[in-house]
């Protein structure tokens, strides 16, 4: 059963957008590439306001290495007002020139992307700063539904033309 108590975000994405657009804003506007020394040692058990929010989504990220620290600034970092959030394809070239002797593949990038944002989403969940278990959108429950059915279909139409 899913945890109904308030959160401070919906989701570890919304947190990661928060983050890097405040730390762009701390930094004005001069961000360089996020590095573990940056992160804090601490959590605030209680986030009260925005400073100890980033402070907390800052902590989650502990551990990572430069890597996937780099990916999610990459990902969820500003691009400016009204401009759509970066693709795996446009981080796996920023990563070819940011990392010349590291070979990048957009499945590593997809790799990486969930390892990364498993451990942050086990952090902020830890914090109560999220849900504890994510809903399924209408979406994903359509989504669901149809591959289900598909599924159905497929092992029938098996069935009699075995018979």
């Amino acid at each position: 059963m899913c945890d109904e108590t308030k959160t401070r975000f919906r989701r570890a994405e919304e947190a990661l957008r928060f983050y890097f657009r405040l730390r762009e804003l701390l930094h004005s506007g001069r961000t360089r590439r996020l590095v573990a020394d940056e992160l804090p040692a601490d959590a605030c058990m209680v986030a009260a306001n925005a400073m100890d929010d980033y402070q907390c989504i800052g902590w989650c990220m502990r551990g990572l290495d430069e890597i996937s620290l780099w990916l999610l600034s990459e990902l969820y970092g500003p691009t400016g007002f009204g401009v759509r959030r970066r693709t795996f394809s446009h981080a796996c070239k920023a990563g070819r020139l940011e990392f010349p002797d590291h070979e990048f593949r957009l499945r590593e990038v997809g790799i990486v992307h969930e390892h990364a944002l498993g451990v942050v989403k086990r952090g902020l969940r830890r914090l109560g700063m999220i849900p504890g278990c994510q809903r399924q959108s209408a979406h994903d429950r359509r989504r669901r539904i149809r591959t289900v059915g598909k599924r159905a279909h497929l092992q029938g139409s098996r069935a009699a033309n075995r018979g």
